[in-house]
């Protein structure tokens, strides 16, 4: 794996769709610099990066880390040139239904168009998503294809919404901001079932702040104990020693 080649190929690609390396980075959700980095041959993007770049260029997972040679280069190529932007006229219409409909029921159109779209096409597209009573059914289709400023606008709007369950169903998908703020919500509204449901997704600074948060609210002890397995020792300690005060302080 020539690591060097796979950064030309990377640029080559990006720059075939008239894509800033801040385009790449805003739809992966990484820094610029990362994406340099990637593009000078420095390093390779993680493997999970590698589904959402194989879309947004539109190119073989294969292809990339093959720098662009694949055993039937000619079936990628073909495949590669059917791959469309929707034109604008097009997805006026798309937008105009969505906006008619209150329920994907009612919309009678397969998601599948979203991957085709341009970010800025997404953004309106999700936002016409989310006013649909049941657009929760629709997670599935566009997640994927989404960056982070579109799933960004996702969790603000469940949690809006208050549809905490669907919490669950994101977490795969957001950045450790996108967390802290979910939790932070969740934690001032001691909803701590969906704490425990999405806490094996949560990192050790989200468990701090649930121990900060047991510091100086105590809920009950049944509680507590549900989540003391997903601390770590000093954060177990931390919290023994809070509990300890506090009894002690009601006995006096």
């Amino acid at each position: 794996m020539d690591i060097a080649k796979i950064g030309k190929f990377l640029r080559k690609s990006r720059r075939r769709f008239g894509l800033t390396q801040g385009d790449v980075a805003e739809f992966l959700g990484v820094s610029a610099q990362a994406v340099s980095k990637w593009e000078r041959g420095e390093n390779l993007p993680d493997m999970a990066f590698l589904p959402d770049i194989s879309k947004l260029l539109e190119v073989g997972i294969d292809e990339i880390l093959n720098a662009g040679r694949t055993d039937d280069e000619g079936n990628a190529k073909e495949a590669g040139a059917t791959q469309k932007l929707v034109d604008e006229d097009l997805f006026e219409k798309v937008l105009n239904r969505l906006k008619q409909v209150k329920t994907m029921e009612e919309l009678e159109l397969d998601l599948d168009f979203f991957v085709y779209l341009g970010v800025k096409q997404k953004s309106d597209a999700i936002d016409a998503i989310l006013a649909l009573d049941d657009y929760q059914l629709a997670l599935d289709e566009i997640l994927p294809y989404s960056n982070a400023a579109h799933r960004n606008t996702i969790m603000t709007h469940i949690l809006e919404k208050c549809d905490y369950d669907l919490l669950e169903q994101l977490a795969t998908y957001m950045s450790n901001e996108m967390k802290m703020a979910a939790l932070t919500k969740l934690l001032s509204e001691s909803r701590y079932d969906i704490i425990e449901d999405n806490i094996p997704a949560f990192n050790r600074k989200h468990r701090d702040l649930v121990v900060l948060h047991f510091e100086t609210n105590t809920p009950d002890m049944e509680i507590i104990e549900n989540f003391i397995p997903f601390f770590d020792k000093n954060q177990r300690q931390r919290l023994a020693e809070s509990l300890s005060s506090e009894l002690e302080e009601e006995g006096k």
